[in-house]
């Protein structure tokens, strides 16, 4: 493998590398990375989906290779802004503190305060304790309110010492959403370096590249929420109670400009207060009119999904669906309304910051602060308009237009229906080499669909294609079990008969098992089935959700009980020993057709005369399958049990494609009570 990642290298071509666990692939990637980085000056950017591969990366591989090279060579974890303490907006925090009346929140941020004095990057994932999500979210940097060369603690900014560390390393370690908002970034203003996260780059090694389309389709798309629209304007005004003093940033600005210096022009001063006023008048206009749309929409969400979509909260946007009266009459005329206060609010919330611009330049610093404030306020109110406009428009037929309608946010999104032209341009187009890796690229061990969905099919000079299967004895140390008498999955039955089946698996592997569903309201079923008999019998059970994922499967390795997981609990999920022995597939992971994304694809691909299921649904479910199979032999020393309850896997003609997909496993197709047996005596054989 690093023979083919220097071969890339040196050739000038991207590469896409399947390595199955246990390979060693980071150390096969990192070594070449090192000598080319050292050898040519050239930066090589390493991707990674999961802070645990980071933190391997960063703490472990990349150290052990300086002793093992016998080599210098400079190395950094490249971070979000928001990771780091902004001391501007923690001075203004701190001076706030003094008329806080939350005496739990005063010895909260003391004891934050207490804490940074010993963390010298002012890096969040470095303090001890665990900083509040109300003091995190007002301290953190961000960048549409950094007041760059102006601010008065630009000397001593964490964010401005990392970066620097990110311009003089080698090799920069990042994840997938760092390097998508980069590249984001890098579309949409490509004459404007100093606004990107990462330096430029010509070499880019992508690990867990599975998760790149999901990731791509993420970050190249767009959406509107209430939730984001209400904060922005509680932020400028407390609207609605918002834990702000002095009833938010106008409030607080108009106070400061009067004590501004003595020499300030009156004239300027009640410039600035007029515009103050004019604003906090149209914070409120804007905040009624957003709030108007979003609860008109999510009242027409509801009515659409009950009445159109079979109850599914997130709805397509499809013409049977915009070509309704209450759509064209009410939602349409409040999206326009809030569009029209919102960039009103925009247009003199930027009036007042050229106004303040006017000012001394060493005019108050807590002026200053509640300048970059309010500058960062405008960037995230006239995104979510522009946002809104866009969606609301329809304009571009290259995106899918869905709303969501949940108890804690309504949201209006696009996404790109094909995300391969954008990479194909923006990613591969512009680097000289790209190497993608992950354990689960091929279906029936063939690149062919993942270059399709990431665009790297159509290239004129073909991308290196290597596979390089896991050294572990799977026919010893796994057995696939597929019980034969349980009904089909999309039978009502299924279910309750499932969830009897689950709880016997669980009792015989004695806990120590994931249990992974493509759908929340089956899981939430299955757990009131199987709760009650499996705590009885002293078997903890734990649900995805319930508490942060890295606390739960630490508990989970230190008491394995039974562990109900969907979505990310298929993936990244690493568990080696006798902590994980028996891994239960409720279903196939197709997807749901319901999805507004996966719908819209399907009927792109039937307007083409292509068979959706075949080149799409398919694929994409062998994919994760394979993820879901990988969760359970982790070293060469673990040994397990598979059971997949859906039959179709050996019942239907497209279970060979998952099967063949698979490394060599004994598999055994049995009824219900068989499997339950044959669960207890191959783990009792360890």
């Amino acid at each position: 493998m690093a023979f083919g990642v220097l071969r890339s290298f040196f050739t000038s071509r991207h590469a896409l590398v399947e390595s199955g666990t246990g390979t060693g692939k980071s150390i096969a990637y990192l070594v070449p990375a090192i000598l080319w980085a050292s050898n040519t000056g050239s930066k090589v950017v390493i991707s990674t989906n999961t802070i645990n591969l980071q933190e391997q990366l960063i703490h472990k591989d990349l150290p052990s290779l300086i002793n093992s090279l016998d080599m210098e060579f400079r190395y950094c974890l490249v971070k979000g802004r928001s990771n780091y303490v902004c001391l501007r907006k923690l001075a203004m925090l701190s001076s706030e503190m003094e008329d806080e009346v939350d005496d739990d929140l005063r010895l909260a941020f003391a004891e934050f305060i207490s804490e940074l004095s010993h963390v010298t990057t002012g890096s969040r994932s470095d303090f001890h304790l665990e900083a509040p999500v109300e003091i995190w979210e007002r301290v953190s940097s961000d960048s549409m309110s950094c007041l760059r060369t102006r601010c008065p603690w630009g000397k001593k900014c964490y964010f401005v010492k990392a970066r620097s560390e990110m311009e003089d390393a080698d090799i920069l370690v990042t994840n997938h959403h760092l390097l998508f908002s980069d590249l984001a970034l890098r579309m949409i203003m490509p004459d404007s370096p100093g606004s990107r996260v990462l330096p430029e780059y010509e070499y880019l090694i992508l690990d867990e590249a599975h998760n790149l389309p999901d990731v791509a389709e993420e970050h190249l798309g767009y959406g509107a929420s209430l939730l984001n629209m209400q904060r922005a304007h509680n932020e400028l005004v407390s609207v609605e109670g918002a834990r702000r003093s002095r009833g938010g940033l106008l409030f607080s600005l108009r106070t400061m400009v009067f004590t501004a210096k003595p020499d300030t022009e009156d004239s300027l001063v009640q410039k600035i207060v007029s515009c103050i006023d004019t604003s906090i008048e149209a914070t409120r206009r804007s905040y009624e009119a957003s709030a108007s749309f979003f609860q008109s929409l999510g009242a027409f969400l509801k009515y659409a999904s009950a009445k159109y979509r079979g109850g599914n909260h997130a709805v397509r946007l499809k013409e049977d669906i915009t070509e309704l009266a209450r759509w064209r009459d009410v939602i349409l005329p409040e999206a326009e309304n809030a569009i029209i206060r919102g960039q009103e609010l925009a247009r003199n919330l930027n009036q007042i910051l050229e106004l303040l611009d006017m000012l001394e330049e060493d005019s108050d610093n807590g002026l200053r602060s509640v300048q970059g404030d309010i500058q960062g306020v405008v960037g995230r109110l006239s995104s979510e308009t522009n946002a809104l406009s866009l969606a609301v428009s329809m304009e571009d037929s290259e995106f899918v237009y869905w709303g969501t309608s949940t108890p804690s946010d309504i949201q209006l999104n696009a996404t790109p229906l094909n995300v391969a032209p954008y990479l194909r341009r923006h990613l591969f187009g512009m680097t000289e080499s790209v190497i993608l890796t992950s354990a689960t690229m091929t279906v029936g061990g063939d690149f062919h669909f993942f270059k399709r969905l990431i665009g790297l099919d159509e290239q004129p000079d073909p991308a290196l294609e290597f596979i390089f299967d896991s050294p572990f004895d799977f026919k010893n140390q796994a057995l696939l079990i597929v019980p034969e008498d349980l009904p089909d999955p999309r039978d009502p039955w299924f279910i309750e008969k499932a969830g009897k089946l689950i709880s016997d698996i669980v009792l015989a592997s004695q806990g120590r098992a994931f249990v992974l569903f493509t759908a929340y309201t089956m899981l939430d079923r299955v757990e009131e089935i199987i709760r009650p008999n499996l705590e009885q019998s002293g078997i903890r059970v734990f649900r995805q959700g319930t508490m942060p994922r890295h606390r739960m499967l630490t508990s989970f390795r230190e008491e394995p009980g039974a562990l109900l997981g969907a979505d990310s609990f298929w993936q990244g999920v690493d568990v080696p020993g006798d902590a994980l022995s028996c891994v239960i597939l409720v279903r196939l992971p197709f997807q749901v057709p319901t999805n507004p994304v996966y719908e819209a694809r399907m009927e792109a691909l039937r307007a083409e005369n292509i068979d959706g299921f075949k080149s799409y649904a398919l694929p994409s479910a062998v994919i994760r399958f394979r993820q879901g199979f990988g969760r359970l032999i982790r070293s060469s020393e673990d040994r397990g049990v598979v059971v997949v309850l859906d039959n179709r896997l050996v019942g239907k003609w497209y279970g060979r494609a998952f099967l063949s997909s698979l490394p060599p496993v004994n598999l055994t197709v049995e009824n219900s009570s068989q499997a339950v047996e044959s669960v207890r005596r191959w783990l009792g054989s360890q």
